[in-house]
């Protein structure tokens, strides 16, 4: 599957998709991901050629972009349930093997296989609306791969489900796409859903294409704000520092402190020396300071204002006696709060309560650097691991923090 500058604008001219383009490999799901209204639908159905669009649709090797929906060669699965009513389970399975005068026994054969895959062999004489809401679903996503196609589209093909049976279909959805080698589009709003399925993860936001990439690089390297935000499972800690250097090494100044990230201030980050940046801090990188004896840590104190029991953790919301992130190039992605706060991910048995205050542990090292009026990302931890580490010149403040000083 190819796509090259594909948009599409509404007859009032407004703009609903921004040029697109990029490339789906045999066998490979590309998760579309993004908010309400971020055009998710809309690339999908630009693709099967539902919407009129712009630019070019290459499926199998074949540019398509002027052909109608039904000789693009590919099956889709809505969020809307699009069983035929009065066809069975397996009738509605074999239905587009109809339509293309695959032979008898191959349908039922292909009927039979998909069916024990997806666990629908007792509900293939049923009608649909004897179904319940996850059987349908299940149903619709068998009808698509019953029948090899150029590419496969799935729009929110899990939102019925059960999140027992959630995680159990997108797992089988995968196989099969791997199975049959098939091009896949998989939009969902469900990040998490996006990082289980995708090979790659292709996110967008208000109508425009912000960054395409694997799962990994999308969590460890984000384009910029809005990626880092959205691209995750847990919430984000988002404070405004301003970079400093001493002795040769870097800094940031979070309201009265200073943590060092010990380490060279990398080439990307040059120019901001001594000006205001936002860093970003996940969970897992955000811990309580008693008993972590690693010097490299920075002590900073906080009062915590919400918590999460999530089973395997506690995730703990707090304030800190910082500036807030709230640049316009932050406001722009994400609603940003009154107060500068870190959330730390805390052992499921921790007493942490609201309103308490806790000493967190924190590498300036492992925080991403964004810049405060674009948004945009000028840094991200793994630039700093490939610089040499040296001694900081400790600043005034610096000590009382390593020992976990400094009250807020």
């Amino acid at each position: 599957m190819r796509l090259r500058d594909v948009r599409v604008t509404h007859k009032d001219g407004t703009i609903a998709l921004e040029p697109v383009s990029f490339d789906v490999a045999p066998g490979e799901v590309l998760a579309i991901v993004g908010p309400s209204g971020s055009g998710k639908t809309t690339l999908l159905r630009a693709v099967a050629g539902l919407v009129g669009a712009k630019g070019t649709v290459e499926l199998g090797g074949r540019d398509v972009t002027g052909l109608t929906t039904d000789r693009r060669d590919l099956a889709m699965v809505f969020e809307a349930d699009t069983l035929i009513s009065f066809l069975d389970v397996q009738e509605n399975l074999g239905f587009g093997l109809r339509l293309h005068h695959v032979e008898k026994g191959e349908q039922n054969e292909r009927v039979d296989a998909e069916a024990r895959r997806l666990r629908l062999g007792r509900l293939l004489s049923r009608k649909p609306a004897s179904l319940s809401a996850g059987e349908s679903g299940r149903a619709n996503i068998g009808r698509a791969l019953v029948r090899p196609a150029s590419a496969w589209l799935f729009d929110e093909p899990l939102a019925h489900l059960d999140p027992g049976e959630r995680f159990d279909l997108r797992h089988r959805l995968v196989q099969e796409v791997k199975r049959q080698g098939v091009a896949t589009l998989y939009v969902t709003h469900d990040p998490v859903e996006a990082l289980a399925v995708g090979d790659r993860i292709a996110v967008l936001h208000q109508g425009r294409l912000v960054q395409v990439d694997t799962p990994r690089v999308l969590y460890e390297r984000p384009a910029n704000v809005f990626v880092a935000t959205f691209v995750a499972s847990q919430p984000l800690g988002l404070v405004t520092g301003r970079l400093v250097r001493s002795g040769g090494l870097a800094g940031v100044r979070l309201g009265e402190r200073i943590v060092p990230f010990w380490a060279a201030l990398p080439p990307e980050l040059e120019g901001y020396q001594d000006r205001d940046v936002a860093l970003a801090w996940r969970p897992e990188d955000v811990e309580d300071a008693v008993g972590v004896d690693d010097p490299n840590v920075a002590r900073i104190r906080g009062v915590v204002v919400a918590t999460e029991f999530t089973g395997p953790w506690v995730l703990a919301v707090l304030d800190i006696d910082a500036p807030p992130a709230a640049g316009a190039g932050i406001e722009a992605w994400i609603p940003v709060s009154d107060r500068a706060r870190l959330v730390a991910r805390l052992p499921r048995d921790h007493p942490v309560q609201v309103g308490t205050s806790l000493m967190l542990a924190v590498d300036a090292a492992r925080a991403h650097v964004f810049d405060p009026v674009t948004g945009v990302a000028l840094g991200h931890p793994a630039d700093l691991e490939r610089l040499p580490s040296a001694t900081w010149a400790t600043p005034a403040n610096a000590e009382d923090d390593q020992r976990g000083g400094g009250g807020r």
